[in-house]
């Protein structure tokens, strides 16, 4: 099946085809839906769904299955497992949603959708509203807009469009949409893992780029933590009595960022660190958070040994690091099956009358990447067309939510037919 598939994607349509008058049906279709699907998407953003937003992450997991069901797709709801983190302790993670919906026939092709609906705002941020750009009524910001609540309308609405379209039973269907993502996705990974052996293509519905740029191919992501004891003394009178844990950790500071190499793909960012309780008191603890990003397996576990051998000697006498970590994303590597995928995406694109720009490499990480290393071919970015993730100048393109959702209701019925016509 897959290989039939692969040559139904490299010889693709003819380089000058236009859509058909069904595709274009289902191009009016999303179209008539905008209005919906902005109400959608800023009712979803004003709910908060911060990873650690438990409260949050349940009643938004509720709303899912209220789109999947009507569409033919049997939905099961699994509680997030307990994650140990390392200062909180046993951490349950958000809900994940697994809908199913079979074939019409046996030799049909399995597509596996994936999305996830934790934003990295809690609900303490001040960024929580949904709001239309004053100078602009085609731009939207609020949290999540287009990491990635916009891709979930995306998705659900390209969907809705391939069944009343009564596309969806020319293949098989597996949506999972999890709720910590954000996180590293350490709950979920094994699902994701387990639907992707399964399936013949992969499907991510995280944002393309501001100018509309697919994501060709990403580096690995690693996250580790340092917990550090020392020992405590008065600052005055039993200094040197003292084993200061900050200090130990700064010196490891700056040695873990000089091991950034932008001409090898990698870098080490120290992201959030803390210790000590008082001013005149020689710290006695101390700790970091610590981000990898890496381009290849190989310099991820050379990451890895370089952090716990740093960590193994401790600069300062008397103090003792405990490292915790996981390189929790592999790489996506841009196979040929993947640079098919982004062909025939590219050309759904150029028959909208639009010119894709050429997919780059990117240093965020997605469950893609996940897919991607049990030998799924993989699809990313498939989602709105937006910018700012991860800050308060998040925003979306509200025109892509109508562009994007009719790109890939049109994308996943050529695959499905394509995969067809290979078997007769």
């Amino acid at each position: 099946m897959l290989a039939g598939l692969l040559v139904a994607l490299v010889a693709g349509r003819p380089a000058d085809a236009e859509l058909t008058a069904e595709e274009i049906e289902i191009k009016v279709a999303v179209a008539s839906w905008r209005g919906e699907m902005i109400d959608q998407l800023a009712e979803w953003v004003r709910g908060n769904t911060g990873s650690r937003n438990l409260e949050g992450l349940e009643r938004f997991a509720t709303e899912l299955p209220k789109h999947l069901a009507p569409l033919g797709f049997a939905v099961e709801t699994r509680e997030g497992p307990a994650v140990e983190v390392p200062g909180l302790g046993a951490v349950r993670t958000g809900p994940i949603v697994i809908a199913r919906r079979p074939a019409a026939r046996p030799d049909a092709p399995h597509f596996l959708l994936v999305g996830h609906y934790d934003t990295v705002f809690e609900p303490s941020s001040c960024f929580r509203e949904f709001e239309v750009a004053a100078n602009d009524v085609e731009r939207a910001h609020g949290p999540g807009v287009a990491d990635m609540k916009g891709g979930l309308v995306v998705l659900l609405y390209a969907l809705r469009a391939l069944a009343e379209a009564g596309e969806l039973g020319r293949a098989r269907w597996t949506v999972i949409l999890n709720g910590d993502e954000e996180t590293g996705s350490l709950g979920s990974r094994l699902h994701i893992e387990r639907a992707a052996r399964d399936a013949t293509l992969g499907f991510v519905f995280e944002a393309a780029r501001p100018d509309g740029a697919m994501v060709r191919s990403r580096r690995g992501l690693g996250q580790f933590h340092y917990r550090v004891t020392g020992v405590a003394a008065h600052a005055g009178s039993a200094h040197a009595k003292g084993r200061s844990a900050v200090r130990a950790l700064a010196d490891r500071i700056l040695r873990l960022e000089e091991l950034t190499d932008y001409e090898r793909g990698i870098t080490v960012n120290v992201g959030t660190i803390g210790g000590g309780t008082k001013r005149n008191i020689v710290p006695e603890r101390a700790h970091a958070w610590i981000d990898i990003r890496y381009d290849d397996a190989e310099a991820g576990e050379e990451l890895r040994r370089r952090i716990e051998e740093l960590a193994a000697a401790s600069p300062v006498e008397g103090t003792e690091i405990e490292v915790w970590g996981t390189l929790h994303r592999p790489p996506k590597l841009e196979t040929e099956a993947v640079a098919a995928l982004l062909e025939q995406h590219a050309r759904v694109v150029r028959d909208f009358g639009l010119e894709p720009p050429e997919p780059l490499h990117s240093g965020g990480g997605t469950d893609g990447s996940l897919m991607g290393a049990v030998g799924l071919p993989t699809l990313d970015t498939m989602g709105v067309i937006g910018g700012g993730a991860h800050t308060d100048r998040e925003y979306v393109e509200l025109p892509s939510l109508v562009e994007r959702a009719a790109i890939g209701a049109i994308l996943l019925r050529r695959l499905a037919r394509g995969s067809e016509r290979e078997v007769e």
